[in-house]
């Protein structure tokens, strides 16, 4: 399942960590909160700066996946020479499992 609400509105979700009891009716912003609460996930302040001191740029947009495998965070990125980058990080860990677009070619460098 797909949940990609816009950054103010996940961002507003994961402070407040408040939320319903967990039900078999629950939207996927309170499966989010949940998580956070819960301890399941990371704050996605701590993935915005760990990916900002990594690779520099600002943020565009941000997806939070829920999938068999566990809870992934994806930000897309725009790095300071205006490529766009696509990471993704275990939201559970905060461990960065894939990039794209960072390693462009520019006259032989990666």
């Amino acid at each position: 399942m797909r949940i990609r609400p816009t950054l103010p509105v996940l961002a507003a979700v994961l402070l407040l960590g408040a939320g319903t009891p967990a039900c078999a009716g629950e939207d996927d912003h309170d499966r989010a909160r949940d998580a956070l609460r819960e301890g399941r996930i990371l704050p996605l302040e701590r993935i915005v700066e760990s990916a900002r001191q990594r690779f520099g740029g600002d943020v565009l947009d941000v997806g939070l996946e829920d999938e068999d495998a566990g809870f992934r965070y994806e930000l897309k990125m725009i790095a300071p020479d205006g490529r766009i980058m696509r990471l993704e990080y275990d939201a559970a860990t905060g461990e960065l499992l894939r990039t794209k677009g960072r390693h462009r070619d520019h006259g032989g460098r990666r």
